[in-house]
């Protein structure tokens, strides 16, 4: 199967300040990806703050929490396991 990245078909030339470009570049070499897809992914996301690695670390303190509170309570920690799972919209 092919990678995600190579379904692309539509090619767009876009202007942007050498700071943002610098920042993609940063991110896409931090995270180990390709320039393009930073680009795409603050695209599909730049209404709201909840990207893929800001959820996915939400969700580690989420369950974190869970498995703390289920000490105490286990009523209160299935509340907090499904208004945190609530918040997986992008």
């Amino acid at each position: 199967m092919r990678n995600k990245e190579d379904l692309k078909t539509v090619r767009k030339t876009v202007l942007m300040t050498e700071a943002t470009a610098n920042s993609i570049e940063r991110e896409a070499e931090e995270r180990g990806m390709k320039p393009n897809a930073v680009m795409n992914e603050r695209l599909n996301h730049s209404k709201t703050d909840n990207t893929p690695p800001k959820m996915m670390q939400f969700q580690n303190y989420a369950n974190e929490a869970v498995k703390l509170l289920a000490k105490y309570s286990e009523e209160d920690a299935k509340k907090m396991e499904r208004e945190a799972h609530s918040l997986w919209i992008f």
